[in-house]
């Protein structure tokens, strides 16, 4: 297999999400409140709107009510009031307002690429009225 380059590949815009976009966006599965989280240590990363460590803010046990259920991993996450972006590679739980990319064919690498494209695009939003949403 030939490697690609920068220039053998067309290069075009693309929409982010709705019905014709790359990424299926979704609310998060879980959305703990840390005061309801179960903190025993584990190895389940728990992911905030942090700007720090991937987003994550602590690892919490497997063993969380049953109504939260840890998102899959190899996606996108946004926190939302922050415009924080980071690629999960393994399936975490998190706090609220925390948005969720996914495409099938996501990778590592690609994530690694996009992720500033789109912190780019998240600069137009800040906290409080302005903030981003689902819709947004």
């Amino acid at each position: 297999m030939s490697k690609l380059s920068l220039d053998s590949v067309e290069w075009g815009e693309f929409f982010i999400g709705g019905e014709i976009g790359v990424f299926e966006i979704t609310s998060t599965s879980s959305g703990i409140d840390k005061n309801k989280l179960n903190q025993s240590e584990g190895n389940v990363p728990y992911i905030t709107r942090s700007e720090e460590n991937n987003g994550i803010n602590l690892f919490v046990s497997d063993e969380q009510d049953s109504k939260y259920q840890k998102d899959t991993s190899g996606v996108i996450t946004i926190g939302l009031d922050t415009q924080t972006v980071f690629y999960q590679p393994q399936e975490f739980y998190t706090g609220q307002n925390i948005q969720i990319l996914r495409n099938k064919k996501l990778s590592k690498y690609s994530a690694l690429f996009i992720i500033p494209l789109l912190k780019i695009q998240m600069e137009k939003f800040n906290w409080g009225g302005n903030g981003a949403t689902l819709t947004r």
